[in-house]
């Protein structure tokens, strides 16, 4: 899922790609390895992890498919060692509750759950996620090129530029994706583009004013303020899936219930000499 973020910045003389990217940079979704280690925050999944131990599944392994698995939730399962055990078992389809073949959940996690680790105080089980995580990868402009200035621009066309969060496996699995489709209905793939920079950034006064008029191109899916003008926890403002957060609604003077329009005007009222860059970003 792509969607829309403005992010406001002050004129400065730091160079305004680099700006963009260290605006951003600490709202990056990813786990140890991904983003610092002081970014990190454990993500307690303990409640699930018991639901898969306890949930009946049928694993049934299909030649050239892979392993069909019925019962949900399944995420985290390791089907690598659920196909080993099977294997072990000369089984081509598993009925099982894994409570009842290792009731130590300690144990079950050990051998058939990944990418879970056991809080060294808690005892919990999770993940240490980015808890300010919201991008995947990120373009100036992208697939929304040109709204921030209230610009159409012409559909079917793939837009890259030379802003972006970086390579990212998710990005390049996408693009090889629209090659090959374009090979299976034997056409050539959409015609792409670099995407300008002077289509992608306004100034903040002009988008209060877009905004005053009601104009569409005005309220961006999310709005990032500036780095320090407030926690950066709070800096990120959004639209879906509910409005917030409430702390930075109520910095900038707003009941809980305001809508988005409401917001977004209050947000340039308070940064009329900033500029603002139009960015896409995959959840």
């Amino acid at each position: 899922m792509f969607a829309s973020v403005y992010v406001i910045l002050p004129v400065m003389d730091l160079a305004p790609a680099e700006a963009i990217r260290a605006s951003l940079a600490p709202f990056q979704r990813g786990g140890k390895g991904d983003v610092p280690d002081k970014w990190l925050a454990f993500h307690d999944e303990t409640a699930e992890v018991r639901t898969i131990h306890l949930t009946k599944f049928v694993f049934t392994r299909e030649e050239g498919r892979g392993t069909l698995i019925e019962g949900e939730p399944h995420w985290h399962l390791d089907i690598g060692a659920i196909n080993a055990e099977m294997a072990r078992r000369g089984l081509h389809r598993w009925r099982v509750r894994f409570a009842d073949v290792e009731p130590d959940l300690d144990a079950f996690v050990k051998a058939y759950v990944r990418d879970i680790e056991r809080h060294p105080a808690t005892g919990g089980y999770g993940r240490w996620l980015n808890p300010l995580g919201r991008w995947d990868w990120w373009d100036l402009g992208g697939r929304f090129d040109g709204r921030i200035i209230g610009e159409r621009r012409r559909p079917g066309v793939r837009r890259t530029a030379s802003v972006s969060s970086g390579p990212d496996t998710g990005r390049t699995i996408l693009a090889n994706v629209t090659g090959v489709l374009a090979d299976a209905l034997g056409s050539e793939p959409s015609e792409e583009v670099v995407v300008e920079a002077d289509a992608n950034i306004e100034m903040v006064s002009r988008l209060s004013e877009d905004a005053q008029a009601g104009l569409a191109s005005a309220f961006p899916g999310a709005i990032l303020l500036p780095p320090g003008a407030v926690e950066d926890r709070l800096r990120w403002l959004r639209a879906w899936p509910q409005i917030d957060p409430e702390e930075t609604l109520a910095w900038l003077g707003l009941p809980d219930d305001a809508d988005w329009e409401a917001v977004a005007i209050a947000a340039y009222r308070r940064f009329p000499e900033h500029w603002a860059a139009g960015v896409a970003y995959h959840l």
